[in-house]
């Protein structure tokens, strides 16, 4: 009786052991739900509809990354004088484009300073900009949306690529189809997946990114020295407005273009119009002559009586001699 007893304790002891750890991995999954595990944590330093600027923890690449040098102090205007200066040349077009805008750069400057100034060493900074970037070439003017991953390691700035210059889609679910940062982790191109072909032109104090051998053209290296990207934006600044004037005389040509061919329709449905009358009138019947009037010839009564009229306003002194024998002759032609 007595070793059923012990047993009979021993087994509710266990028990209850079972059900306290059940519930203490219950509690801290819970705790993982809701608080979100260090890892998952985002922090959003600028939101706009699908557009985004946030800190979130490190991705994993092949390997756990070494720690971030965070948090970096890093100038807005150094910010966007680097991300200013990147150009990018697709395949299919004559010349490269600027990667990122005006107006996206006078938003990012500002917000991705602050944002790597607050991260912490295990933490990276994503965002996601919509805007019209190959308009000067294409003449289009559809929005696109890029991705990227930023942050400090060994004293340079790191850019990722995740999206570059992608159709923007308004009103999707982004539960469904997120905006994806760049990543660590190097996925080859999906050779069923018709892709954009596009390359970062290089430039002084860009590399990119070199693992196992092989060169990532969406890892963007860019040394931090204000000096070498001071006249990065001035040169990009130049060439956009040149771009931008070109844009504007192609479009005043195809305006004077448009207006000409308009011009030399309305002249052609004229003289279209004319020669329809012109025939209209070779098939009309000629008209008949009209009737010359008969002017009747004066009576002898009434010369005489002109005649007279004349002398008496001579004898008069009212008209001279020459007068006189002038209006003699004119009455006397017109028997």
């Amino acid at each position: 009786m007595v070793r059923k007893a012990d047993f009979g304790k021993r087994r509710a002891l266990y028990g209850r052991t079972v059900v306290i750890a059940f519930l203490a991995l219950l509690v801290a999954g819970c705790g993982g739900l809701l608080g979100g595990s260090p890892r998952e944590a985002k922090t959003e330093l600028w939101k706009h509809r699908d557009q985004f600027v946030r800190l979130e923890s490190q991705d994993r690449g092949a390997t756990p990354p070494p720690a971030n040098e965070h948090p970096a102090r890093l100038s807005p205007e150094l910010v966007r004088n680097m991300l200013g200066s990147l150009q990018v040349h697709f395949k299919g077009d004559e010349k490269p484009v600027p990667v990122f805008t005006f107006r996206q750069l006078e938003l990012l400057g500002e917000v991705l300073s602050r944002g790597l100034a607050q991260a912490g060493p295990r933490q990276d900074v994503t965002f996601a900009i919509v805007g019209i970037h190959r308009e000067f070439i294409s003449f289009s003017t559809d929005r696109s949306v890029s991705t990227y991953r930023l942050f400090v390691q060994d004293g340079r700035v790191n850019l990722i690529i995740g999206t570059l210059h992608a159709p923007y889609i308004e009103n999707l679910d982004r539960r469904i189809n997120p905006l994806v940062p760049g990543s660590r982790r190097y996925t080859p191109p999906d050779p069923r997946r018709r892709i954009t072909h596009w390359q970062i032109v290089p430039r002084a104090g860009l590399e990119f990114k070199t693992a196992d051998g092989r060169t990532r053209g969406d890892w963007l290296v860019l040394n931090i020295d204000e000096e070498l990207w001071k006249g990065a934006m001035a040169e990009q600044q130049e060439a956009t407005e040149t771009a931008r004037e070109a844009f504007r005389e192609a479009a005043q040509v195809r305006e004077d273009s448009a207006q000409l061919e308009a011009e030399q329709q309305r002249l052609r449905e004229e003289m279209a119009e004319i020669q329809r009358t012109l025939d209209a009138l070779k098939q009309a019947p000629a008209p008949a002559p009209a009737p010359v009037p008969v002017v009747p010839t004066p009576g002898l009564e009434q010369i005489e009586q002109r005649l007279r009229t004349l002398q008496q306003l001579k004898d008069r002194g009212l008209i001279s001699e020459e007068e006189f024998r002038a209006r003699r002759l004119d009455i006397l032609d017109g028997i």
